[in-house]
């Protein structure tokens, strides 16, 4: 199998679950800013640019903080939300900092590893993907973003 056209496609697909990962964690953080700020002024710009929205914030303390929020726990398709998060939050890292398996991979699974800890697998194929891009349109959706 062509190792150039399987890495063209794990690129096109990393791109993909980062850019929209990114999508998913700017609006989770502009979702925690509403709770906290549910009309805009300026103290609500700040949390969000400053706070929220900067480097020292990551997906996973996003998600530990929509976690944390009684009034997030008590809402509808709460426990679903959660599992979306952790899912896309899961394959974005996946994607950052696994490498890819050339010997094992072709262009309908490719199979990426790890060796951090216990040497893992994982295969990332079109079925994984379509559930992937599931996911995001349901957190968007529920997250209230359009385009």
């Amino acid at each position: 199998m062509n190792k150039k056209l399987i890495g063209e496609k794990l690129d096109l697909i990393r791109g993909e679950v980062i850019s929209s990962a990114t999508r998913v964690e700017f609006v989770l953080g502009y979702r925690l800013r509403k709770y906290f700020f549910p009309k805009s002024n300026n103290k609500a710009t700040i949390l969000f640019w400053n706070v929220i929205n900067s480097p020292y914030l990551t997906f996973d303390n996003k998600i530990s903080i929509y976690e944390s929020i009684p009034y997030f726990k008590k809402s509808k398709g709460y426990a679903a939300i959660k599992k979306s998060l952790r899912l896309i939050q899961r394959l974005r890292n996946l994607m950052a900092h696994w490498d890819l398996d050339e010997k094992k991979s072709d262009l309908n699974n490719i199979y990426m590893f790890t060796l951090v800890g216990k040497y893992r697998t994982i295969i990332v194929n079109d079925r994984v993907m379509e559930d992937y891009r599931k996911e995001i349109v349901f957190l968007l959706k529920k997250f209230g973003y359009s385009r």
